[in-house]
Order: C-alpha cells, then structure tokens, then sequence
C-alpha cells in the first residue's frame, strides 16, 4: 500500500509540474514511469481505482485554477477528468498479462489514442493534453506541424517508455544499449529537425501591423452599470497608445465592450470614431444577439471588426462554447438537464454556439503596384476556450487566414494578489497558443483582458509579451502566414492512425485473453473429468 501510495502521489506530482507556469517539462519524460509501475500486478478493478487516484491527484494539482470562477465547476471537473486515466488503466490489464514486456510498445500508442478522445464531443476537453509540457523546447516539437500537439504526445510517453525498459533490461547490458541509441535518435532527430526549420531566414513576403490593448478590468466590476463608461476610457486611452506604430488593425479582447455594443448607437460610434482617428479598424469582443421572432432569441459571444466609416460590420460567433461555463451540453436534448444544473449553481452560462466560420478582411494601407488595389489581409478571431482544439483552428486556416487572433478573457483563472503559481490556467492557456502557431505555420496575435497578451511568430516563438494582470500595449509586425503544413491540408491523420493502432491492439489483446480463459477453462474442466473417472 505504501508503495502505491507513493508512486501514485510521485507520477500526480511530477506530471502536474511539467505544465505551465512552471518550466519543468522534462518531469514529463519520467512522470508516466511511476504510474505504469502502479499498475503492475493489478487486476481490472484495482487498476481502475489507483487509475482514478492518480488522475485525481493529477487534475487537482493541475486543475485547481477553476475553483477561481466557480468551485462547483471546479469539483465536477476534477472529478469527471481522472476517469480518463482510469480508463486507460483498466484497457491496459490484459496488455500486460498478454505481453509482460511486449505491452510497453502499446503504452504510447494507447496513451495518445484517449488523449485524443478527451477532445472529442460537446464535453471535449484536452488541456492537459501531455505534449503542452513542451511549449518551452521549441527545436523539439516542430513536427507538430505533421502530427499536432498528439504527435508531441506520443513522442514524450514514448521517452518513458524507453527509460523504463533500459531499467527492466538493466541486467543486459546489450539490450541496454540498444534501447539508449533509440532513446538518443529519439533527441536527435526532432532536434536537428527543429533546428534546420526555425534558421529558415528568408523575409517574410507580406507582414501586417498589430496593436492589442490589454485592459486589466476586474471581470467582476466590468458588468457593473456604473462601470460601462470607465471601460470605455480604459481601452480608448490605451488605444491610442498605439498611434505612433501605425496598426493596421487594433485588437481588443474577448467580451472588451461590456454593453450590447451592435446595438447602442451610442457606444458604437464612439469605437467608430476612435477607429476613424487611428485610420485602422478594431477587432473586439462583443457579447450579441439576434431575435428570431419576437419571443425567440439568441445570444452569440461574438468578434466584430469595427471600421471608422458606416460599413456594414462583420461579425464572427464563438462556435465551440465552454462546456457548463457558458453553455450546457445537450440542453437542447435533455431540457431538464439545464433546470438541474441551475439548482447546483454550476455558473453554467447561456450563449448560443456559432454556425459559421468565418474571416475578417482587413484592407491594408499598402498598394499593389500591379492593380492599384488596396491588398486585404484575412484575420481568424479565434475566441479563448477555441484555441485550445487544433482542429478548431485549423478549420480557419483552410480557410485562407493570414493570421490568427485569439482573443480571450483569463481574468478569471487567477488573482492579482495572489502568487502567480496559483494562476495556472492563464499561463497553461497562452503556452497552448504556440502549438497553433507551429501547426499550422502561422503567426498569432493573442489578446487577454488582463493577460498574458501576446505575439508569437509561425515557429512558436513568442515575439513580444505583456506582463500579467496589468494594464498593457503591444504592437507587432507579424508574418503573414505563407504555406500550408501538412497538418493544416490533412488534419488528424497521426491521431487517426495512432487511435486505430491503440483500438486494434486493445482488441486483439481481448480476444487473445478471451481465447486463454477458454484454453483454461478446458483444462480445468478435463482435469476434473480425468479425476472423476479414476474415482
């Protein structure tokens, strides 16, 4: 018990570590050792159970964040995530029985397969998917441009498992050996990689000029009616800050407008005006709706991209909402569902899902000498818990965006007086942003109502970057995305793949125990008929 304790708590520890804020992602390439050491002789029922334990300890150390926003959320979350692991406990078993060293070669391919899965549905939710340890050794998770932040997945679970057979095979020195050469290609090769890509130094054709406002307002107090016109002037004087880089566009962030902006003449045209005075347009967060009749209505958490003339307003509708947060899953399929919820104070919100993908056009200043024609620029505004789906993104990508902005609102995963270790989730979200960038080759601009805003080139590095909770201004010149990765043409194939190996071997793996029960079975039975008949 001692033992399973300690493993247990060493694996929920080290793994919890790896992720951001703190940058120690090499905890990642032992931490799954302690947990496959957990469930060695361990039957489907104990595995589940120290499965569950360790995702527990795991998700708490790691997820304690949400308590920030909403404690019942929090507990729901912490509670559902470790079942995951669970999961993956109990399919392991008979992989072990079957195999007692040939299983380790199923424990990556198994492992990514349910990271995979985690992201999945209306309830997805693969933040703390294993390669976003890596976020801070850039030269080597550049493949994630052909395999997405899963591939990176693989690779780290794969380091523990070559680290765990050199100690199993540690009386063969020769077999030790042979596994070290794997462990060091398994360096070598994604950092050479890695190296060549991110020296590429030719000029980038086409670039676009950013400024993003960075508000710092207490989300708390934003909503207030009195805090309306204070808002305004907060991003009004921060905006004008960046008049001297000339933007080409302005960013605000998620929900910046805490009014029903499209639809108070008076509210608009003072971003119309502010808009007009930069000769650049601004792309803000804007909470929206539109009536369906004259009873039904539907409210959207949207991006506007707001000129400073009286063009009709483009607008994009968040897509892909924050499960309980700001939608119910499945309300629409289980009305009782949200009714219940609402009893619980879940902090359940009530925005309508998006149905369209869509991107802003943002002319530039510049002329093609060929035409004469103002050249546009074609924006993403990826809206805060989307940016952590690459297939979410990528959608945009195929698309034609030139450039991805994020725009979200962290305020709520930390306080500005308390330790910054204790703000995990702002720091964990923003270090997710670079795996989009190096999937899909393509620069970010990242704006957060209280940080961390920021800009990052196509190789994930980060370009400028504002402090957190503190009111801030960035402006950049970034890249204009040039080429289609291999990831952004054909998506999940790696995960795909990976999934169908893990679903194969977990099926033969069943069907070859099944056939062993049998086989046992006979024999029992025809020892017992041998000794009936000599009776």
């Amino acid at each position: 018990m001692r033992r399973d304790l300690t493993l247990t708590l060493l694996a929920a520890v080290a793994l919890a570590l790896a992720f951001p804020p703190f940058r120690l992602g090499f905890l990642a390439y032992w931490g799954v050792i302690p947990f496959l050491l957990l469930l060695e002789n361990k039957g489907p029922a104990p595995a589940f159970r120290w499965g569950y334990l360790a995702g527990l300890l795991f998700s708490l150390l790691a997820l304690y964040w949400i308590s920030w926003t909403t404690l019942p959320g929090a507990i729901a979350t912490i509670v559902i995530h470790p079942l995951y692991y669970s999961l993956f406990a109990v399919l392991l078993v008979p992989m072990r029985r079957l195999w007692p060293t040939g299983y380790l070669i199923a424990v990556p391919f198994l492992w990514t397969a349910i990271e995979y899965l985690k992201s999945l549905g209306d309830l997805g939710f693969p933040w703390l998917t294993l390669g976003y340890t890596q976020t801070y050794y850039l030269q080597l998770i550049q493949y994630a441009s052909f395999t997405s932040v899963y591939g990176v997945s693989f690779w780290v679970v794969s380091l523990n498992v070559l680290l765990l057979a050199m100690w199993q095979f540690r009386e063969n020195k020769r077999r030790v050996l042979e596994l070290a050469a794997v462990l060091l290609l398994f360096f070598v090769i994604p950092y050479f990689y890695g190296l060549a890509v991110m020296q590429r130094s030719e000029e980038p054709k086409e670039q676009i000029r950013v400024g993003m406002v960075q508000g710092n307002v207490d989300p708390y107090q934003k909503w207030e009616p009195d805090f309306v016109e204070k808002n305004f002037q907060i991003f009004e004087r921060l905006t004008r800050q960046t008049a001297p880089d000339k933007p080409e566009v302005v960013i605000w962030p998620e929900t910046a407008t805490p009014t029903w902006l499209l639809h108070k003449q008076e509210h608009l045209l003072r971003v119309r005006q502010l808009a007009a005075e930069l000769d650049a347009p601004i792309l803000t967060g804007v909470p929206d709706y539109i009536f369906l009749d004259k009873e039904d209505y539907r409210t959207y958490n949207s991006a506007a991209l707001i000129y400073g003339d009286e063009r009709p307003i483009p607008t994009y509708a968040k897509r892909h909402l924050v499960p309980f947060g700001e939608r119910v899953p499945y309300e629409d399929d289980i009305p009782f569902f949200k009714d219940w919820l609402a009893k619980l104070e879940m902090g359940e919100g009530n925005w309508s899902p998006g149905s369209e993908i869509k991107l802003f056009s943002v002319e530039s200043p510049a002329i093609d000498g060929s035409n004469g024609v103002p050249q546009s620029k074609r924006l993403a505004a990826i809206i805060c818990f989307e940016s952590i789906f690459p297939e979410e993104v990528v959608a945009f990508v195929r698309q034609d965006a030139d450039l991805l902005v994020v725009i979200t609102n962290d305020a709520w995963f930390g306080r500005p007086n308390v330790p910054w270790w204790l703000s995990g989730g702002i720091y964990q979200h923003a270090q997710i942003a670079i795996f989009r960038a190096i999937e899909n080759r393509i620069s970010i601009a990242r704006c957060a109502n209280t940080g961390i805003s920021m800009t990052i080139d196509p190789y994930g590095r980060t370009r400028q970057r504002a402090a957190i909770f503190e009111e801030a201004v960035v402006s950049d010149v970034l890249p204009l995305r040039h080429e289609m990765t291999f990831f952004s043409r054909h998506g999940h194939v790696f995960s795909h793949a990976v999934s169908f190996v893990a679903l194969a071997l977990v099926g033969a793996a069943g069907v070859e125990s099944r056939w062993h029960k049998r086989v046992e079975r006979k024999k029992k039975h025809s020892t017992t008929t041998k000794q009936k008949n000599r009776a």
